[in-house]
């Protein structure tokens, strides 16, 4: 594959786009405006969409696999040097009256093509970054519209979290299991005004109960030995000592040892002394981190942290 260099490659990748291929775009609810504002192309194999950073320049190419392919392929692929990316950021920093976050680059065209500004994550459900997070404060009604299966119920929790203000859209139960926004406005043949009643039953996240795997409370005479711990190990060493983390705002994030991540979804918070994954949702302090990682009690963890403040100043060995 040529390594795209400049959006000269998505121009001639759109200039290539197949008859059958816009046919395709067309019945799955992409119009000849949308496909020709967003460069959507063809690269001799697979359709092309040109993913563009916060800055606008050009970044890298998604490339969905052609519809007629007859042998069995990946669904999508990327061109080399591919890294996570918010699709749409122009609509975000133009600051709209409203925005939809959804999961997948075909949905939110789709959403476009309806009258909606719309973005997504380009690495799926449980792929949003933090740091994006800010950008949405200025946009006073923020959506969030994922797949009606697990993975987008996860992944749209994970993103109400980040931006407080948001609200999720379910989608009816007639699209089925991992049903999306192009089922609901395709397949079933729902409009925009139908749309426009999600946005209406809109509501925020539930509020989150967490389970605690290993429940235990401890005596008021050993409070003060806990506190004690969780002030001699300063979060951000203790979980730097298992995973690298970088600084994000207030916050470092890094990938989570407690699931396969390949995007950080581990956020450590150092002046609450806690850290949550967005991803499997593990989360806690100094202690709690050391009986998941370690698979210890509460006391065994106790006992390891303090050993940590004698003899490694705070960090794993």
């Amino acid at each position: 594959m040529t390594q795209p260099t400049s959006p000269d490659l998505a121009r001639q990748y759109h200039s290539q786009l197949l008859p059958r291929i816009l046919d395709y775009l067309h019945a799955r609810g992409i119009p000849d405006p949308i496909i020709n504002s967003h460069l959507l192309g063809w690269n001799g194999w697979r359709i092309s969409i040109p993913v563009f950073n916060r800055e606008g320049q050009f970044a890298f190419f998604k490339f969905p696999r052609d519809p007629d392919e007859e042998h069995p392929s990946p669904k999508m692929l990327t061109s080399r040097g591919a890294t996570l990316e918010l699709y749409g950021w122009e609509v975000v920093l133009g600051k709209p009256a409203s925005i939809i976050i959804c999961e997948g680059e075909f949905d939110r065209l789709v959403l476009e093509a309806q009258g909606f500004e719309a973005v997504t994550s380009t690495g799926g459900a449980g792929s949003f970054r933090p740091e994006w997070a800010d950008d949405f404060k200025a946009v006073p009604e923020v959506y969030i519209c994922f797949d009606r299966d697990g993975a987008g119920e996860r992944g749209a929790m994970q993103v109400a979290r980040l931006i407080p203000h948001a609200r999720l859209v379910a989608l009816p139960p007639d699209v089925g299991e991992g049903g999306d926004v192009t089922d609901f406005f395709v397949r079933l043949g729902f409009g925009r005004d139908d749309f426009l009643k999600l946005l209406e039953e809109a509501v925020p996240p539930p509020a989150l109960i967490y389970e605690d795997p290993k429940p235990s409370v401890p005596s008021s005479p050993d409070r003060e030995r806990i506190e004690g711990v969780k002030k001699q190990v300063p979060i951000e060493n203790l979980i730097g000592g298992y995973v690298p983390l970088r600084p994000s705002g207030g916050m470092l994030i890094g990938l989570c040892p407690f699931h396969e991540d390949h995007v950080p979804s581990l956020t450590v918070y150092p002046r609450t002394g806690t850290f949550h994954c967005y991803g499997c949702l593990k989360h806690g302090d100094v202690i709690d981190f050391v009986r998941y990682r370690e698979d210890l009690s509460f006391k065994e963890a106790m006992d390891r942290l303090e050993t940590m403040t004698t003899e490694h100043g705070g960090q794993p060995e």
